[in-house]
């Protein structure tokens, strides 16, 4: 059998470069299309969670509607049902360690019943250094959303990208659209302060990016909040999505929950189940917030296997409402 070994006089400049590749390799498994194609710019930061709260609950944010501040990230349409005016947050997450992603949002209810409103965000992503530069995406969106019934919201989301893969290279732009609905009731259980919500998305649907298609996908997904007091509530949520292109189709899948505990504790805890050849691949998460009115602070982290992209993953959020 042939045996292969490292040969000892690896100068330092082929030593970095074969550790960087590595990296790619790795990324692979979230950017697939990037593999073989290092200078070309890519919109598959997309998919990654960029707020601390989601990112504990496994990145389930569907048909949640108490996270308006990052809404926008998820399903817009789901700020109809929030109890707050307006907010804004700001989340950092170091991902596997060598890659980062910093987040901005706001929202805004108008009106003295708040059926509709705004909401705007901002992505910075980064690959890690390569030859002293760093590549880099970026995106900003704003969106608009509605009541159009007593218990159905919608709304639409305008999305601007930008990416610039190398420092020789130009930079790459392209436009999206997200659209999302949610239904809201509220049930027979608790006082009638218990709630079921779902919410439907169908999410970066645009125009490719340096030659590449957008992760356009459609997702479905529910939530049950139980608020057993005002100390004390509960939220589970589950959602479902599919990635349409066809290098990365595959259905992915998370599941989360949510206890409020003593009024200002937060913890949290989810699974995320996927493809690890077109995706990330299975990972848990736990999460852990203080949430004191009107400012709160969430962390989480990802325990995933030392194949997966997100392993090493951590965020942390602040956020102010109103």
């Amino acid at each position: 059998m042939e045996r292969h070994t490292c040969r000892p006089d690896v100068s330092p400049l082929k030593q970095m470069i074969m550790k960087r590749v590595k990296h790619f390799l790795l990324a692979s498994c979230l950017f697939p299309t990037l593999l073989g194609a290092q200078e070309m710019a890519s919109a598959y930061f997309l998919e990654l969670t960029p707020d601390a709260q989601s990112a504990g609950m496994a990145g389930t944010g569907l048909a949640t509607t108490d996270n308006g501040t990052t809404a926008i990230f998820h399903n817009a349409s789901t700020i109809a049902f929030s109890q707050e005016v307006m907010g804004a947050s700001y989340s950092y997450a170091k991902i596997n360690q060598d890659y980062a992603l910093h987040s901005a949002s706001l929202f805004y209810r108008i009106g003295r019943e708040g059926i509709h409103g705004f909401a705007v965000g901002f992505r910075h992503f980064k690959d890690p250094k390569v030859l002293d530069y760093r590549p880099h995406a970026w995106d900003l969106e704003a969106a608009y959303f509605r009541n159009v019934a007593k218990n159905l919201s919608l709304s639409l989301t305008f999305r601007y990208l930008q990416a610039k893969a190398a420092e020789s290279a130009d930079s790459k732009n392209s436009v999206c659209l997200d659209f999302g609905a949610t239904y809201y009731r509220n049930m027979a259980l608790l006082d009638e302060m218990a709630s079921w919500s779902i919410g439907f998305q169908a999410a970066n649907i645009g125009k490719k990016l340096d030659g590449q298609k957008l992760p356009a996908r459609l997702g479905l997904g529910g939530t049950i909040d139980l608020p057993f007091s005002i100390e004390n509530r509960l939220q589970v949520a589950l959602d479902f999505n599919y990635l349409l292109p066809s290098e990365i189709r595959h259905l992915q899948a998370g599941i989360g929950a949510e206890y409020n505990f003593l009024k200002y504790g937060v913890v949290r805890a989810g699974y995320h189940f996927g493809d690890k050849d077109k995706g990330v691949g299975n990972y848990g998460t736990l999460g852990c917030g203080i949430n004191f009115w009107p400012i709160r602070a969430d962390f989480s982290y990802a325990l995933a296997d030392k194949d997966c992209f997100m392993r090493r993953t951590w965020q942390l959020g602040v956020g102010i409402v109103f």
